[in-house]
């Protein structure tokens, strides 16, 4: 299995004023992304449940509000796939965990899934996600070649937009799982600061850092579909002055081993907002990202013990062995323990982003090499997860291929609640730079 099912799924912005318009019906919108699930979901395994007559319905819904011109918001009549640790009306929530394979349907939506009715969305289906969203993979692959790991734990919510299925997508990070996968399947997302976005409704691994996160598949639509559901629709695109833009790369050890190719695109990137007008220079990082790495693994193993510990009370045989032994070893790290080291932490968050202003942009590879072949792991999430525990919004853009044609790119980050801003400067960039637009394929 070697073939290529990437297809870009339609700009979000372009699809959503053409529904406004009237040029373009949700009913034959969503039969056209139905179509495409039906010609890749063999191959891909990208969607957990899907239920297409309640998306019709909805859609024919939608088409009659726009006919009598009630616009919900600026999702209005556009698909979107849920991760499966994210509650939806409607839908089975089975977190990809062989105890949970019976349970009911959900009666109530999460605090995303609602501000998405909200913005006018229709909940397409539920994408596959890897165990609890931590290590044991899902049967999802990446479209760019079927043999290669889609990333996790939101393997599902990236191959989906990667493969033309949906527009716009949801999962959640509480290490790498919504950046990297972007990167993996050569599209985009938008990470928020953490705790910005509501966690309600949402499967809960380490709530300190865990983060809903946006798919499209540029770096416009992932902005879109943040900007959507966190009132930012309702302001105004400021044009940046390029003069008030720091733009730093960020150097660390952390790096070492970072691919020739994925090194490349920093230095195009680099090469090419220098192109645009903006100063860009490089940093050593002020904290150590292996420092960052060790802090936001013990805190994470730590929540994750206390937040999965109901789990030890099923049989072990329906429990991923991975994901039991990582619960264990959280239930033996002792509150004085977790407590200092998240001291430490917050001690490295201020001394970091208190070195740099508060417009600055960062610059970062998002993975040591493109996806690994094979499904039994979901990739190496070390340059990412150092950002995450920084806890302010990051960016996935995709930018190139590597010479095994498969995606790699960097992340773009701001300051925690700076998202508006980070948003801003990937609109102005997008707009101005073809570079920014997403890889391009059929």
């Amino acid at each position: 299995m070697s073939s290529n099912y990437v297809k870009n799924p339609g700009n979000l912005q372009n699809l959503f004023n053409q529904i406004k318009d009237k040029k373009l019906s949700p009913v034959e919108l969503i039969n056209s992304y139905i179509n495409r699930i039906n010609d890749t979901q063999k191959d891909i395994e990208q969607w957990k449940s899907y239920d297409f007559e309640k998306a019709i319905e909805t859609a024919k819904l939608r088409e009659q509000q726009v006919i009598d011109n009630n616009i919900l918001g600026p999702l209005h009549g556009i698909p979107v796939g849920i991760k499966d640790i994210i509650h939806a009306e409607g839908f089975k929530t089975e977190f990809n965990c062989k105890a949970f394979k019976d349970t009911e349907v959900s009666k109530l939506d999460s605090g995303v899934v609602l501000a998405l009715r909200s913005a006018g969305a229709i909940i397409l289906g539920k994408t596959h996600t890897t165990e609890f969203a931590f290590y044991d993979p899902s049967p999802a692959r990446n479209p760019h070649n079927p043999n290669h790991t889609p990333g996790g734990s939101s393997s599902g919510s990236g191959s989906s937009v990667a493969s033309g299925t949906v527009p716009m997508s949801v999962g959640t990070q509480t290490m790498a799982s919504v950046n990297r996968p972007a990167i993996y399947c050569g599209i985009s997302a938008f990470k928020p600061t953490n705790g910005s976005i509501t966690t309600y409704g949402i499967s809960p691994l380490a709530p300190s850092f865990d983060t809903p996160g946006f798919y499209g598949w540029s770096i416009a639509d992932a902005c879109y579909g943040y900007n959507s559901v966190s009132l930012n629709d309702k302001l105004p695109l400021k044009s940046l002055n390029k003069e008030d833009v720091n733009i730093v790369v960020i150097k660390d050890d952390l790096t070492s081993d970072i691919n020739p190719n994925v090194s490349k695109q920093i230095e195009e990137t680099k090469l090419m907002l220098k192109e645009l007008g903006f100063n860009v220079e490089e940093k050593a990082s002020p904290v150590k990202f292996n420092d960052l790495l060790d802090l936001h693994w013990e805190m994470l193993i730590y929540e994750t013990g206390k937040n999965l510990q109901f789990l030890l009370n099923h049989p072990e045989e329906l429990i991923g062995p991975r994901l039991l032994q990582i619960i264990k070893d959280g239930l033996n790290i002792n509150i004085e323990k977790y407590t200092e080291t998240k001291s430490k932490l917050n001690r490295s968050i201020n001394k970091f982003f208190s070195s740099f202003n508060k417009n600055t942009i960062f610059i970062f590879p998002a993975i040591p090499n493109s996806a690994p072949v094979g499904l039994e792991s979901t990739g190496e999430p070390k340059y990412i997860a150092p950002w995450t525990a920084l806890s302010g919004p990051i960016v996935s853009c995709s930018t190139g291929l590597d010479d095994n044609k498969m995606p790699v790119g960097i992340l773009l980050c701001a300051h925690p609640f700076k998202d508006r801003y980070l948003s801003n400067f990937c609109l102005d960039i997008y707009n101005k730079s073809e570079y920014f637009t997403g890889l391009k394929f059929n």
